[in-house]
């Protein structure tokens, strides 16, 4: 720490004054088709910002941070994926956004260690958040570990007391966890907490390689992983991620997933005097049929025996329950009413309804339609802000909404957890056991090698923004320092208990939009982060939010990732070879994002033993993750497929191109293309562009 203020107080003793704010221009709606105005003036990196002013821009770049930090989270914690208990959600949004907090304050504030040369951070405003990078190997990994027995023995399902599913928020071994207890191995299934230490654990071990990367000239990072490889993974990542924005938009992705399952009760009829041992039953799930793990519909039917009321000398019937795709043998046909055959959403508050009702679409399209709305007549500040004000609208809406079931108020947001929160918390409230899940070794290095060559881009636009210099040594020690920090803080991030964390490119457009570029804005930025954190209430408030409004902002959001792909890939696939590269890495990992089930159904089969599954769950996350296919694709035919000598020389021309300008260049950055990774130049509309982040 006191290295910390060491720094930043010399960094003080060098600024020049700063010219007031232009308030008028920064809260003045726009109006379409109107004339540009004066913009205010350029604030940089060392420069004496009024406190006041550095506030106001700070908590424009944590507004503009928080919708995707809190994301995760909420998606990896919820009942569909972790499964855990609404505190735990709470306590990782909490950490979240503590963990983005400290861990920029190292990244913008540049150390340098010793007389190596080296640097730890950026020195720039490159703030750190959770990566969207990580979401879908956090998501295969977690499954396929709680499907996967630990080496907790048990005889029923109260014996797994790591419940490994919850019902609206509660998880309660025996009651909200049926079938984690494996009556053929009597074994407890992982858990949701468990899953997710393991994930941690590995992340932690794979975090080396971007450290080590962070040595490596970023010339020889450049030919190892060339745009046309870092594009199509960065579009296959958008493609997964947005898949999964709708799936929370129509109400949730479990619901999604199990639409097609229908459901039907049956009930036998209720018979004068005890009829127990030989009652005339209809039920398919005689002679055990229905029994889990055992019976021909096991998981499939439940049945409950008739039962006999002494008191009233009466026997109920039987009741049997069953889902299925289509009419199997023995299994009558499913009910007509949708709202009755249907697999039910359940993380919308009291409102429990089917997949894509007209109520969870209605929420989630009142954020997109805010989201466009700012964007046509918004200030700047309100645009920088967009993606939470629309949350904070649609959360808005649905806490005034409700939902007539049969005479009876329903509300799409409750305020009994909120009340209950407690006021503050900090780091560790929680733990989670780590441990390494080696399936999702391989993976989880891919994921590194992507945020390390994304992050050398977000780092180019946040010069160029910050107009400063974008090439030559000082630019390098940045690119160093920042890949250096952003390894270091993802691993420091899941010793916090929060996924790992690499730099947002969406506040690069803030930068360009505010043209403050001053550091102690990004102080700021990190000082309302913890806060945010800190204060529980404001975790409670996020949990609450239903998963249909979610879904609207973070569809959003990760639709954005395929545009920055597509904005990566652009200038690449001029010649024959190059398109022939992306056609068959994204004819791969789009098709496996469309069906998943074609490498996760039966297409890898493997043995008994340990060592077997363990292949078999690793290769199966991998085919079955877009991103980790289509990337492998990408740079197995970048190496075998040979450039045609025209292609060559296109190249040659075009590098030679680039340096001529370069050399016009005015020294500021102003001119400078964006040559690291990206291939791209960033500008004020990348604030509504991020890419992984």
């Amino acid at each position: 720490m006191a290295s910390f203020f060491k720094s930043f107080l010399a960094d003080q003793e060098e600024l020049e004054q700063a010219e007031p704010l232009n308030w008028k221009w920064l809260c003045t709606p726009r109006v379409p088709c109107s004339k540009p105005t004066k913009p205010p003036p350029f604030y940089k990196i060392k420069q004496a910002l009024p406190w006041t002013i550095a506030i106001i821009m700070g908590f424009q770049h944590a507004l503009a941070m928080i919708g995707g930090i809190v994301s995760v989270p909420l998606l990896l914690a919820g009942p569909f994926d972790g499964k855990m208990k609404i505190e735990e959600k709470e306590y990782l949004i909490s950490c979240g956004l503590i963990a983005s907090g400290i861990l920029s304050l190292i990244q913008i504030t540049q150390f340098k260690l010793g007389n190596t040369g080296y640097y730890l951070g950026t020195g720039m405003i490159s703030v750190l958040g959770t990566s969207f990078t990580f979401v879908p190997i956090a998501r295969s990994s977690m499954a396929f570990m709680m499907a996967s027995d630990s080496n907790m023995q048990c005889n029923s399902d109260a014996d797994c007391t790591r419940a490994w599913g919850n019902i609206a928020g509660l998880s309660i071994p025996g009651v909200s966890n049926p079938g984690q207890c494996n009556v053929l191995t009597n074994r407890c299934k992982y858990s949701g907490q468990e899953a997710y230490g393991a994930f941690l654990g590995t992340s932690m071990v794979c975090a080396f390689l971007e450290i080590f990367l962070s040595f490596v000239p970023r010339a020889q990072l450049r030919r190892a992983f060339p745009p046309i490889v870092t594009g199509t993974c960065v579009l296959l990542i958008g493609v997964g991620l947005t898949g999964t924005g709708m799936k929370y938009w129509g109400g949730g992705a479990f619901c999604a997933d199990n639409y097609h399952k229908r459901m039907r009760v049956m009930r036998g009829p209720n018979m004068a005097g005890d009829w127990t041992q030989k009652y005339p039953s209809k039920s398919p799930c005689l002679n055990g049929a229905c029994v889990p793990f055992k019976g021909a519909l096991g998981g499939i039917c439940s049945y409950v025996a008739p039962k006999y009321d002494k008191a009233k000398n009466l026997t109920t019937g039987d009741v049997t329950t069953c889902e299925s795709f289509m009419d199997l043998p023995g299994v009558f046909p499913a009910q007509d009413d949708v709202k009755m055959s249907y697999t039910k959403c359940t993380n919308n508050g009291q409102v429990v309804l089917p997949f894509g009702s007209p109520e969870y679409v209605g929420l989630g399209f009142a954020v997109f339609l805010t989201l466009i709305l700012i964007e046509v007549f918004g200030s700047p500040f309100l645009r920088n802000c967009e993606v939470a004000l629309a949350l904070l609208f649609g959360f808005f809406i649905a806490g005034v909404a409700s939902y007539d079931n049969n005479g009876v108020k329903q509300w799409f947001v409750t305020q009994d957890r909120i009340q209950s929160a407690p006021g503050i918390t900090f780091l560790w409230v929680y733990t989670f056991p780590l441990s390494v899940y080696a399936p999702a070794f391989i993976p989880l290095l891919i994921c590194y090698i992507i945020t390390t060559v994304e992050t050398i881009g977000d780092i180019t636009a946040s010069a160029e923004a910050s107009r400063v210099e974008t090439e030559g040594e000082v630019f390098d020690s940045r690119v160093q320092g920042g890949l250096l920090a952003d390894g270091l803080c993802s691993l420091i991030a899941c010793l916090f208990t929060a996924p790992p964390n690499t730099t947002f490119s969406q506040n690069n457009g803030v930068i360009a939009l505010t043209r403050c570029a001053n550091k102690r804005a990004g102080y700021c930025c990190c000082g309302f982060l913890l806060a945010f954190g800190v204060i529980a209430k404001i975790a409670a408030i996020i949990a609450s939010i239903p998963d249909c409004v979610l879904g609207g902002m973070t569809t959003f959001l990760f639709v954005n990732i395929v545009v920055s792909g597509i904005k990566i890939l652009g200038p690449e696939i001029a010649n024959r070879r190059n398109r022939f590269i992306v056609c068959s890495s994204l004819a791969l990992g789009i098709g496996v994002a469309i069906v998943p089930q074609w490498a996760t159904n039966a297409l890898v089969q493997g043995g008994s033993s340990t060592t077997a599954k363990l292949a078999r769950d690793s290769l199966v996350i991998i085919l079955s993750t877009p991103y980790c296919f289509g990337t492998l694709a990408a740079i197995f035919l970048n190496v075998v497929i040979p450039s045609d000598q025209d292609d060559l020389e296109e190249e040659a021309e075009e590098d030679q191109l680039a340096a001529h300008k370069l050399e016009d260049g005015n020294g500021d950055g102003k001119g400078v293309q964006m040559i690291a990774m990206t291939g791209s130049s960033p500008d004020a509309s990348d604030l509504h562009a991020p890419s992984v982040r």
